[in-house]
């Protein structure tokens, strides 16, 4: 029987796009897939997600790599990304929704320490019951130690858990765990089906 909903961030409830986010800086598409491919496409980027490194090692890194020309760009990305977060409007109200119904609600994502500082985007934020963020416990998901983790932390049955995420790999995981998934790929409506029949 499922109590639990536990719920991804970023493309489940909230619109995480990299491209939109540099687009918004630079209109020049060599200046952008250079932007993305040494910061948010970069292994720095993971590990900053992780917690392994803080946000001037990944700035330094970063800068490193990029020609000097971009170095404002790369300081007010890092300095601003989480600005462009915004609700997923057909998703916004769907843990508040659950909530009512009886469920304990839970965020477990990858996201770095800058969570602290965009936390009231998350929407619905004040309906979880648990916020389990990757920075905080130095793990990231698929990573098996993050999901026994995430169970120990709230002590949680993953039999009584349901999973929402948009990686399919973080959903295969969470099966191997024993908790149930849905991969979401921003289609709400099978995802209310999918609900429907637990």
């Amino acid at each position: 029987m499922i109590k639990n909903i536990v719920f991804d961030m970023g493309n489940v409830l909230v619109d995480f796009d990299p491209w939109r986010f540099v687009g918004e800086k630079t209109a020049d598409p060599a200046q952008q897939k250079q932007l993305i491919d040494e910061l948010f496409g970069s292994v720095d980027w993971l590990r900053f997600d992780k917690g392994t490194i803080t946000k001037e090692a990944l700035r330094s890194d970063v800068k490193e790599r990029l020609p000097e020309l971009l170095h404002p760009i790369a300081d007010d990305l890092l300095d601003t990304w989480y600005l462009g977060l915004h609700p997923l409007p057909q998703m916004a109200e769907l843990p508040r929704e659950l909530k009512e119904k009886g469920y304990r609600i839970y965020l477990l994502s990858n996201a770095p320490e800058d969570f602290y500082l965009f936390k009231e985007t998350v929407p619905s934020h004040e309906a979880f019951d648990g916020f389990f963020i990757s920075s905080d416990w130095r793990l990231s998901k698929p990573e098996a130690a993050i999901y026994q983790a995430f169970f120990a932390h709230f002590q949680l049955n993953p039999a009584e858990c349901f999973f929402i995420d948009d990686t399919a790999a973080n959903i295969l995981a969470a099966e191997e765990a024993g908790m149930a998934g849905f991969h979401f790929r921003k289609n709400p409506e099978k995802l209310k089906a999918a609900l429907e029949q637990f």
